[in-house]
């Protein structure tokens, strides 16, 4: 036991101790290299484990180490550090701020959950989940219980303590050691119905879900299995919800959901899809010349329409809403015994950008035609709540706080979320190619700000711009896929300001100016116009820039600033949030009004809603308080898709 004010490596300072769990006990630090960051420091002391138990724990502990040190997930807490001292093993990791899930069912009346925030907090566990499941080999948590499972202020949920979690081996048919918490642990984790695998983690779901939304704690019934009928336990439950758990439950894997996937679709089935809107022929492009703009032809591309239909799941993802005390990390102590753990697999490459031409060009772009926008005036938004999932789009978007945050491309339904920019400078403004196989970024991994691409899976970065002493930010990329417009600065200038708004080939030679000063430039789809932002009036304003006349026109005429425009899909409106008040940057409502002037119509409004993205099958997604929402452009179905104020900035795939 460590006492407060001991000093680990000559760098951590014991706080206190936060928890402990199957593996070891936990203690809040500080790192005193980085005053006031504050870590979770995980120690393994093997001189207070009996004998036989010592021959697996340390090589478990490592494993442990190892694993999480390879995982990036915003449902996950990162490892820093791991060493050993003093005949003891410490795992260094992120310090998770908030309350597990145990204590929120302590504190529930009668134990119980209201099903729409027992469904919220099951969807974002099935993201990690199947994010772990989908590694190569899959990684099986094994240890799935509310002791596991940290709610933070923000509303996000994270899976803590990987002491027990193992990499599935195939052709292995049964497992080496029995672990697992009694009552959450899966029928196979006692020996006899096989090795543990993806199933395993289903049937702890399920085992989760009951309890959230019965109160039937399950470490408190005389046996295991079977669980009792929900039904039987809580009146009103929805059908399908008493379906799942039956059927994530089944004491055979073989009986069970085959993976979370299924699991997912089963317990937000779609109820409603928008009708596959008409696309215009694609017209012929003459991309702007590098020089002072003069007469660019019309865009080829207009966008990438999909012509997908949008799927609307029937229950609404709750949020969790309220100041957290500081957490007890690490919960209930699982059964332990003697094992081999199998050794960790590296992980299947991501695929990396392709090479260039000789000419230094990136590969030509197929662009695909646009979906209009509805010709009648959108009406204003409704108080109707439904979960919202595009089966064909994908999203990408920005994780971390302003000034260090990361990249993440995840499927409409903000399910598979992977970091496709995850250096450690700081990567955000993040935009789609025509084709989405790329996205275009700015980040400072140079020094300086300059505009990088990467493939939209993930891979090795390509660094467009290299301009010594300016600051190259919030790229945008032409809908046929030739140029790139952006916002220039002198380095270490305000970044709230504006800049030099300029354009340059796909494969950053030949920049230009276009003489006008602003910020966030977008495309219209037919590459005609450009809008973007200015504080040039003294307050945030949006404009279209006019490729054809050289002339720039300003829409709106706020009280508050309006910042951050987007285009509709057709070209005929323009979307984009006003702030809080006149002297304020924060976000307070969405707005849209026709791209040629007008008047603006509000759309969508509290909780900081901001920073729209509209997609060609007519939903408009936004950062807010609580993370990345998503709301239909008549203003209704308003939804979660990503909890988490750290989520924002998301942009739709064309």
């Amino acid at each position: 036991m460590l006492i407060p004010g001991t000093l680990l490596q000559n760098r951590y300072r014991i706080h206190r101790q936060i928890g402990g769990g199957g593996m070891g006990v936990v203690y809040l630090a500080e790192d005193t290299r980085l005053p006031g960051r504050h870590c979770a420091i995980k120690e393994m002391s093997p001189a207070q484990l009996a004998p036989q138990d010592r021959t697996w724990a340390i090589p478990a502990f490592r494993q442990e180490a190892q694993m999480l040190a390879k995982l990036s997930h915003p449902g996950l807490t990162a490892v820093t550090d791991f060493f050993p001292e003093g005949g003891n093993w410490y795992l260094v990791m992120d310090y998770v701020e908030g309350k597990t899930l145990r204590d929120r069912l302590e504190r529930a009346r009668r134990g119980r959950l209201p099903p729409d925030e027992a469904l919220g907090i099951v969807r974002q566990l099935c993201d990690v989940l199947e994010y772990l499941h989908g590694q190569s080999p899959p990684v099986v948590f094994r240890d799935l219980k509310p002791g596991n499972v940290m709610l933070t202020p923000q509303g996000e949920v994270k899976l803590i303590d990987f002491g027990i979690a193992r990499f599935f081996k195939p052709g292995q048919t049964r497992d080496t050691v029995n672990l697992g918490t009694p009552g959450y642990a899966a029928p196979e984790l006692y020996g006899g119905l096989g090795q543990s695998d993806p199933r395993t983690d289903v049937y702890s779901l399920g085992v989760l879900l009951h309890q959230m939304v019965t109160g039937h704690d399950p470490t408190t019934a005389a046996t295991p299995f079977p669980l009792p009928p929900p039904g039987d336990l809580v009146k009103g439950l929805p059908a399908h919800v008493e379906e799942v758990i039956s059927r994530a439950t089944r004491m055979q894997p073989d009986l069970r959901f085959q993976s979370v996937g299924e699991l997912r679709q089963a317990l937000f089935p779609p109820t409603w899809v928008l009708p596959q809107p008409a696309r215009p022929a694609p017209q012929p492009y003459t991309p702007p010349q590098p020089r002072a703009p003069s007469a660019p032809g019309l865009g080829k591309g207009i966008w990438i329409g999909l012509g997908i239909a949008v799927v609307l799941i029937g229950l609404c993802a709750a949020v969790l809403g309220g100041a957290l005390a500081l957490p007890g990390i690490f919960g209930d102590t699982p059964m332990v015994g003697p094992t081999t753990v199998p050794p960790p697999t590296t992980a299947a490459p991501t695929s990396a950008l392709p090479t260039t031409t000789s000419t230094g060009a990136l590969p030509t772009m197929t662009a695909k035609p646009t979906s209009p926008s509805p010709s009648q005036p959108l009406p204003g938004p409704t108080s109707t709540v439904e979960t919202i999932a595009d089966v064909s789009l994908r999203i990408v978007y920005v994780y971390g706080n302003v000034g260090s945050t990361d990249i993440y491309v995840a499927n409409a339904d903000g399910s598979g979320r992977i970091c496709v920019a995850c250096q450690t400078c700081d990567e955000a403004e993040p935009v789609w190619s025509p084709d989405g196989r790329y996205i275009v970024y700015q980040a400072d991994c140079g020094g300086s700000y300059d505009i990088w691409i990467v493939s939209s899976s993930g891979g090795n970065p390509t660094q467009l711009t290299r301009t010594s002493g300016t600051d190259e930010r919030e790229p945008d990329w032409s809908p046929d896929g030739s140029q790139i417009a952006f916002r220039a600065s002198p380095v270490d200038s305000d970044r709230n300001a504006d800049g030099d708004l300029r354009v340059m080939n796909a494969d950053g030679s030949n920049a230009y100016s276009l003489d006008i000063q602003g910020r966030s430039p977008v495309w219209s789809p037919d590459g005609r116009r450009i809008t973007f932002m200015s504080e040039r009036s003294g307050s945030w304003e949006v404009y279209v820039y006019d490729f054809q006349s050289g002339a720039t026109n300003r829409l709106t005429n706020c009280s508050a600033n309006c910042r951050w425009p987007d285009w509709s899909p057709d070209g005929q409106y323009v979307v984009y949030h006003s702030t809080t008040g006149p002297g304020s940057v924060t976000a307070d409502t969405i707005w849209y009004l026709p791209a040629s002037g007008g008047n603006s119509i509000p759309l969508v409004s509290g909780h900081h809603a901001g920073r729209p993205s509209w997609s060609v099958s007519g939903l408009i997604a936004f950062n807010s308080d609580y993370g990345i929402e998503v709301v239909r452009e008549d203003g209704s179905g308003r939804q979660i898709l990503i909890s988490g104020d750290q989520n924002w900035a998301p942009v739709w795939s064309e």
